[in-house]
């Protein structure tokens, strides 16, 4: 081996000396690098099973192993520039400069990337929260540094970038965890009031999901063109919200057809006028 790199570095003059800068400068680089390559990639494997077990936020798992990660990095290159003689100084200021100028180039994925952070650290929603952000309902699978990855109800996934995120209304539906269930209903003028009312609290008490300690509304809740609308207001607990709201609503129909009930609709009459 050692004669295969003797011919490498040989030159016209048959002079062998860069060789000797070979062994002695550059291959304990090289070897120190691979090295460092290796332990930081089994580091950060216990790294991140710390980080899972740890109390941190499940949005901030990505980003604090991230971080670390290139803070060894950063370190090893500060341990090679130092092997190799290069003055840490001046390798500061060219990154200083080569900084600004990237940065100066990618505003927009700046923007992004502050906005990811402004997400990570408000803690506004975490991983697994069902959200509607920049007009885009879904659950939130990862909270990146550029964008956060949704899935929607259908099965989809959606990268939304967090500059629109952070501009936009976020409506939180996980963070609670009980939830209101509302559902209203519109019943014929004359119709009696008690005999509609007494229909919804039936569905209401044949709706197992609903927190009977939380308050109750049934009753008016306005007048209506063509129908007075009635209101059914249940707390649920949060991930049974969709288990109570369908089946309540079909519930209704059921028993406004066996009370006789009508639920009005709108209708158009056409007059005909002859001549």
């Amino acid at each position: 081996m050692e004669e295969f790199f003797q011919e490498l570095f040989r030159d016209t003059n048959g002079d062998i000396s860069d060789i000797n800068m070979f062994f002695s400068e550059y291959l304990p680089v090289l070897i120190y690098i691979l090295i460092a390559a290796i332990v930081i990639h089994f580091v950060m494997g216990f790294i991140k099973r710390g980080i899972k077990k740890s109390k941190i936020p499940k949005s901030l798992h990505a980003f604090v192993a991230y971080g670390i990660r290139l803070l060894f990095y950063f370190l090893v290159i500060i341990a090679v520039c130092k092997r190799l003689g290069v003055d840490i100084t001046s390798l500061i200021a060219a990154f200083s400069i080569v900084g600004v100028a990237v940065s100066l180039s990618i505003q927009n994925t700046l923007g992004n990337v502050m906005a990811g952070l402004s997400l990570l650290f408000t803690k506004q929603f975490d991983v697994d929260d069902y959200i509607d952000a920049g007009g885009i309902n879904g659950t939130v699978m990862r909270i990146g540094l550029s964008c956060c990855k949704l899935r929607t109800p259908d099965g989809k996934l959606i990268y939304v970038p967090n500059s629109s995120i952070v501009g936009s209304n976020i409506t939180n539906f996980s963070r609670e965890p009980i939830r209101r269930v509302d559902i209203t209903i519109g019943a014929p003028y004359n119709e009696d009031v008690d005999k509609v009312k007494n229909a919804l609290q039936e569905v209401v008490n044949d709706t197992p999901q609903v927190l009977k300690e939380q308050p109750i509304f049934v009753g008016i809740t306005a007048y209506g063109d063509s129908a007075i609308d009635y209101t059914i207001r249940v707390w649920v607990n949060n991930s049974e919200y969709w288990d109570a709201y369908l089946p309540m609503l079909e519930k209704v129909k059921r028993v406004f057809e066996r009370e006789k009930i009508e639920i009005p609709f709108n209708q158009l009459d056409v007059h005909l006028k002859q001549g």
